[in-house]
């Protein structure tokens, strides 16, 4: 399959978005053509600023993996292919790797100067059972009329300096890239699963957020400073769920001593979650697959991942850290990379309300939608057949959330979250924008002189291209991830070409029907040209005209189904009536 990955345009299409046509470059601007990450700009070169040529002048970095699976360590494998139509940066350049030879294997004593001194409280991570690196950590106590938050970063910034190689290829990935079997890091494994991960029994330096909250939940005082902190225990979501369910097992016993700030955590999330919810914060509990390999490294199952309250529990010290962050730059009226998340068009709304309308759901009337009207319209779909697809259909009232560059006075406003100045903060191991938060943040608590610099010209325009780049990484990141799970599914399903299986329909479109094979847990496509023709689609219902016959498709319905084929270009399991 490899060269055909080269269709970037049939995989953006698959995923909905429609690629532009570029036009021809005007006489005295360039353009660049390759395969590498680091050619996202065409733009005249008297127009080109610091963070384009910082990005522009990385060298080349795709090339075999020296960890993980096998197939990311053959450049020629359909993977990498893949990777490589995405120009997702895979190794890491010669520069870049003897910067990191530099680097001490822990912190230096000499490196504590000027930091809070942390690392006699209790503090811990909770992460995945997978997760290798570590950014975040907490902590927690009852103080008078309330209940004080820490909540402890790596401080990467202390070791990715600017006007280094380390810091422009950072720029250049601007995020990680979280694959079904493999991690494509934004930094060096010596940084995020080193220097940089919050490893328990190990000094680390970190920033550190601490917050005071009320007993209705309300933050009332926060400050953030640079601290050392040691980790007193590496926690993983199961575990702590099954302490908080009251589960006595070997594993519960070993955290018991963990049992107290636990249940203090549990007790704030839960009053975080209803204050979001009375601001109308759009809360959602999706999906996510999750990859079963066997020794070969062949994938032997598809599963639901399980979801777990103390995912919540996480999800809600970094929402907080996050905001208190924002808040402070917005207090001290500088402006910063935020997370913007925009309300959808009133036109599009109203065309989108027409559509669910046609399927049985219709929009509150009143002027402005918010997060908890979609949340309300989400959980009257789940009762439904057709639950995914009207879900799917829903969340089209919602834009897709990306950086930009605010301050006070022009503020951030994050629709989902129903939160102003809100900013990424809790993730600078795979997250640019957090990155540059954390260096900003410790320029203007050492110098008055760094807030006036901030707030220049020139740097707010280069912010604002670092910003714009960023946000096409998150997005490139996504559809990467997309790709690869889906080749995944086709790796899966090609051996079973040719079997009948029984499905459901998800989704009913004129193009086809979207079908979903219970015993695998994948998706398949089933075409209307091999259906009928004279498709005529209804609501959630399909109808096609087969010979003599007419025959009808409902959403949620099912079907009898025989795996046709597997297309490695569309990255589908193409399907036919049984």
């Amino acid at each position: 399959m490899g060269k055909d990955f080269k269709s970037f345009k049939d995989l953006l299409r698959e995923r909905g978005g429609e690629p532009e046509e570029k036009p021809e470059p005007a006489e005295g601007s360039w353009t660049i053509e390759s395969a590498d990450a680091n050619r996202p700009f065409d733009v005249p070169e008297e127009e080109l600023t610091a963070a384009r040529e910082r990005i522009l002048g990385r060298p080349a970095a795709f090339g075999a993996m020296e960890t993980g699976p096998p197939p990311y360590g053959d450049p020629e494998s359909e993977e990498m292919e893949l990777l490589s139509s995405f120009r997702v940066r895979t190794i890491f350049p010669p520069d870049v790797e003897a910067e990191v030879r530099d680097l001490p294997a822990d912190p230096r004593p000499a490196d504590w100067e000027g930091r809070v001194d942390l690392r006699d409280e209790i503090i811990f991570t909770i992460d995945g059972e997978d997760a290798k690196d570590y950014d975040d950590a907490i902590g927690i106590q009852e103080i008078e009329d309330g209940l004080r938050v820490g909540v402890h970063i790596a401080d990467v910034s202390s070791y990715v300096r600017p006007d280094t190689a380390l810091d422009d290829e950072a720029l250049a990935r601007g995020t990680s890239v979280y694959l079904a079997d493999q991690v494509v890091p934004m930094l060096p494994e010596g940084l995020s699963n080193g220097l940089c991960s919050l490893v328990p029994d190990r000094d680390r330096l970190a920033y550190s957020v601490i917050m005071d909250f009320d007993d209705s939940g309300k933050r009332v005082a926060a400050k953030v400073h640079k601290s050392v902190i040691k980790s007193k225990k590496r926690n993983t979501y199961r575990v702590v769920q099954d302490l908080l369910d009251g589960k006595d097992t070997e594993e519960t016993r070993d955290i018991a001593w963990l049992a107290e700030p636990l249940r203090l955590f549990q007790r704030w999330t839960q009053r975080q979650q209803a204050l979001r919810d009375a601001k109308g914060s759009l809360r959602i509990q999706s999906r996510e697959r999750k990859f079963v390999f066997d020794d070969q490294h062949e994938v032997e199952a598809i599963v639901d991942a399980p979801r777990y309250f103390s995912q919540t529990l996480i999800e809600e010290t970094a929402l907080a850290a996050n905001q208190a962050v924002g808040d402070l730059f917005r207090a001290r009226g500088l402006p910063i990379i935020y997370r913007v998340h925009p309300e959808k068009d009133p036109e599009e709304i109203e065309a989108i309300g027409k559509m669910l309308a046609d399927h049985g759901l219709r929009l509150p009337k009143k002027e402005r939608l918010t997060g908890r009207d979609i949340g309300r319209l989400i959980r009257a779909a789940r009762s439904r057949p057709n639950a995914e697809a009207m879900i799917g259909r829903i969340m089209g009232l919602v834009e897709r959330a990306y950086y930009a560059v605010h301050d006070q006075e022009d503020v951030a406003r994050h629709f989902g979250l129903a939160r102003e100045a809100y900013l990424h903060f809790t993730s600078p191991i795979r997250r640019y924008p957090d990155l540059i938060v954390h260096r900003w943040l410790g320029a203007i608590e050492s110098s008055k002189e760094n807030e006036k610099k901030l707030a220049s010209e020139e740097l707010l325009t280069d912010l604002n291209d670092v910003a714009s780049h960023c946000s096409m990484q998150a997005e490139v990141a996504e559809m990467a991830e997309q790709a690869i799970g889906d080749l995944k599914i086709c790796q899966y399903m090609e051996p079973h070409i040719g079997e009948k299986h029984e499905a459901k329909v998800l989704r009913a479109s004129r193009y086809g029907l979207e079908v979903h094979l219970a015993s695998f847990n994948v998706n398949g496509f089933l075409p209307t040209r091999i259906l009928g023709d004279r498709p005529k689609l209804e609501g959630p219902t399909l109808t096609v005209r087969a010979g003599k016959r007419f025959l009808s498709f409902t959403e949620g319905h099912p079907v009898h189904v025989k795996i046709q084929d597997v297309d490695f270009i569309k990255l589908q399991v193409m399907l036919e009536l049984a």
